[in-house]
């Protein structure tokens, strides 16, 4: 029986070489291809909490072993995605779930109930809608640092619990919902993203995976 892992691909640069790295739903190893290309590292960027502004939205609270994390809900501009999110929270649907894959430099990824990247579900129990504009400026010069996007099997209209912030500016291609912004607790996501993992042949699942100990809106 086949299954689909929900997913991220990007490109990772190291070292002229460009690794593509799809994140799947199969309880099968990760698949890595590289080719030839000129490229150069990310560099870390500012983060994406907005300066000096009041937020509009709902405030989503992660309270993890190492610390709160605050998002803002991008309801305003993404109001499926966004409430998807919301709801499974003000559910409990995330308590005691974990971030089972970091990678520094790129993302943390958590959501997952099964806590392997194999499952999930919306609030509604019916596919989200895409609502990615390419035109907004959430989706220019790469997932900013900070940005909270919706993992999903490779096209938006898979995504379901599973989402994933990012430690830096990187350019995925924009295949993911953007939903939310890290308004508070960046160092977290630092710490959190800095933790050893077993690689990407173990899909880059932590040694010790934090926890997300309670999730509810502010």
């Amino acid at each position: 029986m086949k299954t689909n892992r929900t997913s991220i691909d990007w490109l990772h640069a190291v070292k002229g070489r460009v690794v593509v790295i799809a994140l799947t739903s199969a309880l099968s190893l990760v698949a890595v291809a590289c080719g030839e290309k000129e490229s150069t590292t990310p560099k870390p960027a500012e983060s994406a909490k907005p300066s000096g502004q009041e937020h509009p939205n709902p405030i989503a609270v992660i309270e993890t072993d190492l610390g709160t994390i605050k998002i803002e809900l991008l309801e305003d501009q993404v109001s499926k995605t966004a409430e998807n999110f919301r709801l499974l929270a003000q559910r409990g649907f995330y308590n005691g779930t974990i971030f089972h894959r970091v990678i520094s430099g790129f993302m943390i990824q958590g959501g997952d109930p099964n806590g392997d990247g194999t499952g999930g579900v919306t609030a509604t129990g019916k596919p989200l809608p895409n609502e990615i504009n390419r035109s907004s400026p959430l989706y220019q010069g790469g997932y900013k640092r900070g940005l909270v996007a919706m993992a999903n099997k490779g096209v938006p209209e898979t995504g379901s619990s599973q989402f994933f912030i990012m430690h830096q500016t990187y350019p995925l291609p924009p295949n993911y919902t953007i939903f939310g912004r890290v308004v508070d607790g960046m160092e977290v996501v630092d710490k959190i993203a800095a933790a050893p993992n077993a690689g990407t042949m173990a899909n880059n699942r932590p040694i010790n995976p934090v926890k997300m100990n309670k999730v509810y809106i502010q």
